[in-house]
């Protein structure tokens, strides 16, 4: 029986040898053919890799078009969720801005063809904390008859913590209490906010603590007049004033009666001259009466000086 096999593979032994190789030949032109290479393309969030600690990496795009090309069916087996573009950070460590390479990770059998961008600007900003004073904005106001005489704060500081750029952007710390005709003193959690230069929120930066604790003090059962406002300026030896122009010219004034009724009018903080001015147009502030409390607190005073 072994015999009649052994048999069987010696006849024919050349033809045997050729069917093989045309039958590779062909298994492989078949799979060239139903299974060709070709080129997809992705579009892929990029990352950072190796951010080193306490910076924040800072760069403007945001996706990377990846280029790769595989036999069909790996298009089929493999979509975006198996790609990923990156920068990797990891030989950078100081504060500044780098040209870095983009790289691309992807599954065995894919070729890249290209990356674009091909490389990103970063700049690596580090975080830092600063002090800023809580200031507190009233809107709205008490019931009739009543000022708010004192606004007490849990905490009169914050703390900034974030990118260096994103917190000295900040101007300000703000938080805002609203009164609808509130008769009485009353404590309230003010969430701040981080304001830059043109009143918008600062992105990117931590208040802490994020919210205060404001005591709003209210007193009732006071009066109210209205006082004329008058413009403190020093006129400069030799020189005469042509016009003061003081906008509103009277203020609204509360307070208890004995202090109300002592006040006769407002002047504005002291004004003085250069002596070869001839023009002040601007905001002043109140000088205001003890016990009493003004409706604003400063005025537009325009002063021009005769020639």
């Amino acid at each position: 029986m072994l015999e009649q096999i052994k048999n069987t593979f010696r006849r024919n032994k050349m033809q045997k040898i050729v069917a093989l190789i045309s039958s590779t030949v062909l298994w492989f032109y078949v799979m060239d053919t139903q299974n060709p290479i070709i080129n997809g393309s992705y579009e892929v969030p990029l990352s950072m890799s190796n951010t080193p600690p306490n910076f924040k990496a800072v760069y403007r795009e945001q996706t990377v078009q990846i280029k790769l090309s595989a036999p069909r069916s790996y298009f089929v087996d493999y979509g975006p969720g198996n790609i990923r573009a990156f920068a990797n950070l990891q030989n950078y460590s100081a504060e500044g801005e780098y040209e870095i390479p983009i790289e691309a990770s992807f599954p065995k059998g894919f070729e890249l063809e290209s990356l674009t961008p091909n490389i990103i600007h970063v700049q690596l900003d580090p975080f830092i904390e600063k002090q800023m004073e809580a200031r507190v904005l009233i809107t709205g106001t008490p019931i009739e008859n009543s000022v708010v005489k004192d606004l007490k704060k849990s905490s009169e500081n914050v703390t900034l913590i974030g990118p260096k750029n994103a917190v000295n952007r900040v101007t300000r710390v703000m938080g805002y209490i609203g009164l609808n005709n509130n008769a009485e003193t009353f404590d309230i959690l003010v969430p701040m906010t981080a304001i830059d230069e043109d009143g918008r929120e600062v992105r990117g930066v931590r208040v802490a603590p994020s919210a205060i604790t404001v005591n709003v003090q209210i007193e009732s059962e006071l009066i109210k007049k209205t006082v004329p406002v008058t413009a403190d300026v020093i006129v400069p030896e030799g020189r005469e004033i042509e016009q003061i122009i003081v906008a509103p010219k009277t203020v609204d004034i509360v307070g208890r009666e004995e202090f109300v009724n002592a006040v006769e009018s407002i002047s504005t903080e002291q004004l003085s001259f250069n002596v070869n001015a001839k023009t002040f147009i601007g905001k002043l502030r109140l000088v205001v009466p003890e016990g009493v409390t003004p409706s604003q607190g400063e005025v537009d005073v325009t002063c021009r000086f005769k020639e």
